[in-house]
């Protein structure tokens, strides 16, 4: 057990987590993976968000599971579901491991709106991450960042314009999503 700031990291076998000594991760009855014992025991305290890595392999290091484990704690807290394991969310699979390239990932297509939000105070890329993670749902999305739906739909076209990626156009709307997943891995959204 390691305590690093307001994060926990408990080395524990995958059978502790997920209930099968084989290692393969059940489906708990809310759709996640997790059934085991201490899954189960974490879905009962409220406000939990954890995350689970890949097993690790003996003698790998532990900066690959740390990072899948804070990736799958985000989105944990992000879906408000109390546990998630890295490799749930398939879009996970298509962003390589090197932090350098999933940093340039984020630059080349956020860069000037994450600029932007830091210079005027403005929340941009929030607002985008949050209309796609509503599958794109207007009324939804703003209900959620507690605003009017034309302030957000004002957000949209001002990300789009500062980015030069226009949203409705599937390979950008693409590229950003994977993007805004890339610094969300890095720890940055």
């Amino acid at each position: 057990m390691l305590r690093r700031h307001r994060d926990l990291y408990v080395l524990t076998p995958a059978s502790v987590i997920t209930g099968d000594a084989g290692g393969a991760a059940p489906r708990g009855e809310d759709g996640g993976a997790g059934a085991g014992e201490a899954g189960a025991a974490l879905r009962e305290i409220p406000g939990t968000a954890a995350g689970v890595s890949r097993p690790l392999p003996p003698g790998s290091s532990l900066r690959v599971a740390q990072r899948e484990a804070l990736w799958a704690a985000s989105r944990a807290a992000e879906s408000g579901r109390p546990l998630v394991t890295y490799g749930e969310d398939t879009t996970g699979r298509w962003l390589p491991d090197d932090v350098g390239v999933l940093a340039a990932l984020v630059e080349h297509v956020l860069g000037d709106a994450l600029r932007y939000d830091t210079a005027h105070g403005s929340d941009l890329v929030a607002s985008v991450r949050t209309w796609m993670e509503r599958d794109r749902r207007v009324d939804d999305a703003a209900r959620a960042l507690h605003v009017h739906p034309n302030t957000l739909a004002y957000r949209l076209r001002r990300f789009g314009a500062l980015t030069g990626r226009d949203l409705s156009a599937t390979g950008d709307f693409a590229e950003v999503w994977l993007a805004i997943r890339a610094a969300s891995q890095l720890g940055g959204l």
